[in-house]
């Protein structure tokens, strides 16, 4: 059973959610969440979602070893540090998420939670693992000094045995995401973790470098850097310095922040960055590992993939590992349920013509693979799509067509199915309707993307495939396999699409709209019904499209106007004979002067303000004796012509034999909100029946 002490308690909690506690303490009631979290509110899936453990849940914890995790809160990791080490001890300031901690993991023998500020705590013991995840930007909050943060770090220290590690979770100061648009986690303000976080006394968060400096100023001499992906609350991917350089930084993935901007493609310039050898600099999220001697283990992890946004049965990561000289992919299964998933992954090594799965060994619960340090066809196809190179694109795909037909696979048609086979494949993909004469095989490895093929080592030999784990032995349409090789190849390579559109290509291979459309369904079903993926993504909240150019073009259009003046001289108003002019604005006020000189037998003038955006424009006074005379305006008001067209246009009268046109008055763009409540306005004081072009519809 565990132990909840309250020794050091002082009654009062110094920060909470609010309510919304005590919603997420009777989740905790009920026992572990699994399966979709439904409509539960963010601050119950942010504390008790599972995806949270991803943060060390591939971490080669030392055997044996015992932790203590300060800032455990709702115990998003603590059942992970139980599962994994031999005695926690974790402390949290409020009582209320102890309690919700302690609820969630009373069964646990190896736990005992304290509440109260660690700066007051002894324990009478070392631990080999000191742990902060999403602690330490807080440490000016409860360390008051000149220097909190090294302060804290050294009073943290104390806790460790001599060759003990502390690991701190924390987002990067420099992270991409703020660049980008993202509000900093802490403040919610836009870029005040770059800005050095003016007037903020509370928080702080710290670049790659400033954290170097704060280890050599404590004594942690010996350190590493992990990189979470997106960020270390929710990860999906952990990378490391080694990896960096081969692995892809910056899938598009879930976001859970509100009124997130994309002022550009994070995934674009993740790309660059990483081709730049800086990605390190400006990751979203560290997870630093630090102690004052060199840590002794026999295997270092490069990489891992975590899978764990699936249900139980599926739910599993890759994780990539140094052992010595060598390198090593392991299969490691998330959940006692996924096991069996794991044992299948070994045992698909039949026999194909053209191809093998990539042997492998049981190593206790897990599988290991050898890394194959070959390029696979997927990073040779990136390379033509680089190169602008389509027939070796083409030449990449025929082989892993190739591969998906391999000829000691059973081929028949759909309509030859058995029973059981047609019922097994609905399982998996839905209850869709399958054309009789489709080419299916069996058993078919659904996920011969180009990613996961290696060409042979030697002439004649077999293909090597890996993450062979979607191999199911009832029949599979050929086209579908193909239909997936293509599409995941679009997906990896947007820029694909430029070079040769995707659907040209699928019809080369012989499927139509209507059948992607069918694949797709599948797909989809497959994600999210049988394996139960994507159930965090289904939370992601969209960001939001900003165009700086957008916002400089009004700007511009407030201090310039461009405007136009369309002349006739017999053949009506056309594109051929018309004087630009981009003359500035002075508080609105405009004079726009034409030179009508080259221009004969003149008959007629049209002046448009403006083009593209409605606006209010007042004519104060021209050169002409006529005046100018608003053609399309919707109507007129005090502060001049409203035109609720992108195209307002002025005739301009009595021209003949004029040399000169000056025309002076005062302009304002309207924004289309403001365009259309004013258009809105207009049909209710008429008392017109669609008088509801925004807002409610007017009764009558």
């Amino acid at each position: 059973m565990a132990i909840l002490n309250l020794d050091y308690y002082k009654g009062e909690d110094l920060y909470s959610d609010g309510d919304v506690e005590n919603e997420v303490l009777e989740y905790a009631r009920k026992g572990p969440l699994s399966g979709d979290l439904g409509d539960v509110k963010f601050p119950v899936l942010y504390h008790l979602s599972k995806v949270r453990e991803n943060i060390l849940n591939w971490y080669p914890f030392k055997e044996g070893a015992s932790a203590i995790e300060i800032g455990s809160g709702c115990g998003a990791i603590t059942g992970l540090l139980c599962r994994r080490l031999s005695r926690v001890v974790s402390v949290e300031l409020s009582k209320r998420r102890a309690q919700i901690n302690y609820t969630r993991h009373k069964e646990l023998e190896n736990l005992e939670l304290y509440v109260g500020n660690m700066n007051d705590m002894e324990f009478g013991r070392k631990f080999d693992y000191v742990i902060l995840n999403g602690v330490f930007e807080y440490a000016m909050s409860f360390t008051p000094c000149e220097r909190p943060y090294e302060t804290f770090l050294q009073n943290i220290s104390r806790f460790l045995k001599p060759d003990g590690m502390i690991l701190i979770a924390i987002e990067n100061r420099l992270g991409l995401k703020y660049f980008a648009g993202a509000p900093e986690d802490h403040t919610d303000g836009y870029f005040d973790g770059l800005r050095g976080y003016e007037g903020n006394h509370s928080v702080r968060t710290f670049s790659r470098g400033e954290w170097e400096q704060l280890m050599q100023r404590c004594g942690f001499s010996c350190y590493k850097f992990y990189y979470p992906y997106p960020d270390y609350k929710f990860p999906q991917e952990i990378f490391t310095d080694l990896s960096l350089g081969g692995q892809k930084y910056g899938r598009p993935s879930w976001n859970f922040t509100k009124y997130r901007m994309a002022l550009f493609s994070e995934e674009k310039m993740a790309a660059a960055l990483q081709q730049e050898g800086v990605m390190a600099q400006f990751a979203n999220s560290f997870l630093i590992e630090m102690s004052r001697t060199q840590p002794e283990r026999d295997r270092e992890v490069l990489y891992a993939k975590l899978g764990t946004d699936r249900s139980p049965e599926f739910a599993a990561a890759t994780v990539i590992e140094q052992r010595g000289d060598k390198k090593y992919a392991v299969k490691i299964p998330m959940e006692e349920k996924a096991e069996k998933h794991i044992r299948h992954l070994l045992d698909a090594a039949g026999m194909y013509d053209t191809w093998q799965p990539l042997p492998g060994k049981a190593e206790g619960k897990n599988a290991v693979y050898p890394f194959l340090s070959g390029k696979s066809l997927g990073q040779k196809a990136a390379l033509a799509v680089q190169n602008g190179d389509m027939d070796e694109v083409k030449r990449l795909l025929d082989e892993a067509a190739l591969l998906c037909g391999d000829k000691g696979l059973r081929h028949c048609r759909a309509e030859e199915m058995t029973e059981e086979e047609r019922e097994q494949f609905c399982a998996v993909f839905g209850d869709h309707e399958l054309e009789a004469d489709a080419v299916c095989v069996s058993p078919a490895n659904i996920d011969l993307i180009l990613d996961n093929i290696f060409e042979p080592e030697e002439a004649g030999g077999r293909y090597q495939v890996i993450d062979c784990e979607w191999i199911f032995d009832f029949p599979v349409p050929l086209s579908f396999l193909l239909w997936r090789a293509v599409n995941e190849l679009y997906s990896t390579q947007p820029s694909l699409m430029q070079l040769y559109p995707k659907e040209k290509l699928l019809g080369e291979y012989g499927i139509t709209p209507e059948m992607s459309g069918a694949f797709h369904r599948w797909s989809t079903y497959f994600a999210e019904e049988y394996v139960g993926a994507n159930r965090l993504l289904k939370r992601s909240i969209p960001e939001i499209g900003v165009s700086i150019e957008e916002f400089r073009q009004r700007m511009k259009e407030r201090d310039y106007m461009i405007c136009q003046l369309f002349i006739d001289t017999g053949n009506g108003f056309t594109e051929e004979q018309k004087l630009v002019k981009e003359i500035p604005m002075t508080d609105g006020t405009f004079s726009a002067s034409f030179d009508l000189r080259g221009f004969e037998q003149i008959q007629a003038l049209r002046f448009d303000p403006l083009e593209g955006r409605p606006c209010i424009c007042r004519i104060d006074g021209s050169t002409t004796t006529a005046k100018l005379s608003a053609e399309n305006a919707a109507a007129k008001t005090e502060d001049g012509d409203l035109f609720l067209t992108t195209d307002p246009i002025y005739r301009v009268g009595d021209v003949q034999n004029a040399a000169q046109l000056t025309i002076c008055g005062r302009l304002t763009v309207l924004a289309a909100e403001d365009a259309l409540n004013r258009a809105n306005a207009m049909l209710q004081k008429a008392n017109h029946p669609f008088g509801f072009l925004h807002g409610r519809r007017k009764r009558m």
